[in-house]
C-alpha cells in the first residue's frame, strides 16, 4: 500500500474517533444502561375505573411489593418465575424456597390491594359497575335502573379483588407456565375472571327483584316506567 493510501486510512480513523467523542459528549447518557426501577417505591398511580385497567394496576403493584419483600428487582423476579430452575436459584438467592416465593407473591398482591385502598386509589364500586356489567354480559340499560339504595350495598372494590385473589393458587399458575404467556398475563386473566363471576352473581341477584318491584311485580305486568337511577 502506498503512502497516500495509508494517509487516507489514518484520516478515516481520526475522523471516526472524533465523531464518537462528539456523540458521547452530546448524548452520552444514552449509552448508560438504565437502572431497574425501585420496586419499593410507591408510584402513587390511581387505578382506572374499568376492570382490565384496575386489575393491571393491582398486578403491577402486587408484583412490585413481592419484589421489594424479596429484595430483588421486579425484572429479576418476573424472569425467574419462568422456569423451575430459575425459581429455585432465586429462592436460594433470597434465602427461601419455592413455596416462599409463592407466598411472597400472594402477600404482595394482598398488600398491593390494601395500599391502593388505603391511599384512596381504587375506584368506587359504583364507578366500576358499568365495566363489570359489560364484562358480565349484562346490558348497561338494566344496570342504570338499579336503585341507589342497592348500589350502596355493593361490596367494596377492595373486597371484590380480595375474594378473587383468594381463589387463585399462585403455585398452580407457576407450574403451568410454558413460555407462551407471562406470569402476569395469566394472573390478570384469573383475577378478572374471579371479579366477573362475583359481579355476575351479584347483578343477577339484584336486578330481577329490584326491577320487578319497580315494574309492578316480577312479571313486569304493570309496565316499566322507570327513569335510570344515577
Amino acid at each position: 500500500m502506498n503512502v497516500r493510501g495509508l494517509a487516507l486510512i489514518s484520516v478515516a480513523v481520526v475522523l471516526s474517533a472524533a465523531l464518537l467523542v462528539i456523540q458521547l459528549a452530546a448524548s452520552g447518557a444514552d449509552f448508560v444502561p438504565q437502572r431497574s426501577a425501585d420496586p419499593c417505591a410507591d408510584p402513587g398511580r390511581t387505578a382506572p375505573a374499568d376492570l382490565a385497567g384496575l386489575v393491571e394496576t393491582v398486578v403491577v403493584t402486587g408484583v412490585n411489593d413481592a419484589a421489594c419483600t424479596l429484595g430483588v428487582s421486579r425484572e429479576r423476579l418476573l424472569l425467574a418465575l419462568l422456569s423451575p430452575q430459575d425459581r429455585a436459584e432465586l429462592a436460594r438467592e433470597t434465602g427461601t424456597d419455592e413455596r416462599g416465593l409463592e407466598q411472597a407473591i400472594t402477600d404482595g398482591l394482598h398488600h398491593g390491594i390494601d395500599r391502593l385502598e388505603k391511599a384512596g386509589q381504587l375506584p368506587e364500586p359504583s364507578a366500576l359497575l358499568p365495566s363489570l356489567a359489560a364484562e358480565a354480559g349484562i346490558p348497561g340499560g338494566l344496570v342504570d335502573r338499579i336503585p341507589g339504595v342497592l348500589l350502596g350495598r355493593l361490596p367494596s372494590t377492595g373486597d371484590m379483588l380480595r375474594w378473587s385473589l383468594d381463589r387463585i393458587d399462585v403455585g398452580t399458575i407457576l407450574t403451568e407456565l410454558d413460555g407462551g404467556r407471562s406470569f402476569e398475563s395469566i394472573l390478570r386473566d384469573a383475577l378478572i375472571q374471579g371479579v366477573k363471576d362475583d359481579a355476575r352473581s351479584w347483578l343477577k341477584d339484584v336486578l330481577p327483584g329490584a326491577l320487578g318491584r319497580l315494574c309492578g311485580g316480577r312479571d313486569g305486568g304493570g309496565g316499566c316506567q322507570v327513569s335510570p337511577s344515577r
